[in-house]
């Protein structure tokens, strides 16, 4: 995962970003191996594929709309 690995060397470097991830890494602290596994191949795949979840997604009637 070299996307996600770089992503979280840069995290690093910033104090929110490191309050933030700490607070991550406690809540996946409490979930299964295999949540957490799913939960960083989902990170991992969004990083890769530079896609916008679904939810993030404009529908084309709307953008139709607003043109």
């Amino acid at each position: 995962m070299p996307h996600l690995a770089g992503l979280l060397e840069e995290l690093e470097r910033s104090e929110p970003a490191r309050a933030a991830l700490s607070i991550l890494e406690k809540s996946l602290a409490r979930r299964s191996v295999e949540e957490q596994s799913a939960f960083w191949r989902a990170v991992n795949l969004y990083y890769v594929s530079r896609k916008a979840p679904p939810e993030a997604i404009i529908p084309a009637a709307v953008v139709a709309a607003l043109g």
